[in-house]
């Protein structure tokens, strides 16, 4: 009998020991990242949602050293037509999903890529904001430049990290528009048709 009572102390000693031993994990609030300030973004030449969508094109583009300029995409994706509502994404992957030959003699390969409604993998968005890889966000049938984000993160007691959008800044397409933001808990995250971004492979 004392023998198993030993045992038995010595069991819920070891349990105690091992789950005081574990954290529990702990909360990050309001941590920020943003692009540079003065990062000079590409506008619509004219006052169009499809040109707003060619505009943001040519600035992921020029991120890459590709000078794909708005009038190009706007040819392609609507033969020079001023409308107010964006291509379709299936327009776009059919127009830009191909090897290109630039004037500079090189040969690049583009892919759309395209992430239905708001994004839930965060840690893919704040990964692209670390790595100054920019992106559209077409919010309310309107294309904006991704900027930046506030998030909580959570880091569990095994480490694994969890992210909460607390608020996404948002640059214009249009010219001389000011900035914007999609807040949790205040905007519709209905209304976002999705983020979109550019992978372009050197041939």
């Amino acid at each position: 009998m004392q023998c198993f009572l030993k045992v038995g102390t010595l069991f819920v000693l070891l349990v105690l020991f091992t789950s005081s031993a574990k954290p529990q994990g702990y909360t990050s609030p309001n941590q920020k990242i943003d692009f540079p300030a003065d990062l000079k973004l590409s506008t619509a030449q004219q006052n169009c949602q499809n040109w707003a969508f060619a505009a943001g094109l040519e600035m992921l583009l020029k991120r890459h050293n590709v000078a794909l300029d708005q009038t190009y995409w706007v040819q392609r994706l609507n033969g020079d037509s001023c409308l107010d509502q964006l291509p379709s994404i299936e327009r776009l992957k059919d127009v830009m999903n191909k090897e290109f030959a630039l004037d500079d003699g090189r040969h690049v390969r583009l892919e759309a890529q395209f992430v239905t409604g708001a994004p839930i993998n965060i840690d893919v968005v704040i990964a692209g904001l670390q790595h100054q890889e920019l992106s559209l966000f077409l919010w309310r049938g309107h294309p904006y430049y991704l900027t930046g984000v506030t998030y909580d993160m959570f880091v569990r007691g095994d480490g694994v990290r969890q992210f909460t959008v607390r608020e996404i800044r948002l640059a214009d397409t249009f010219d001389k528009q000011p900035a914007t933001t999609f807040q949790r808990g205040r905007d519709n995250v209905n209304d976002i048709a999705g983020i979109l971004s550019v992978l372009v492979t050197e041939q």
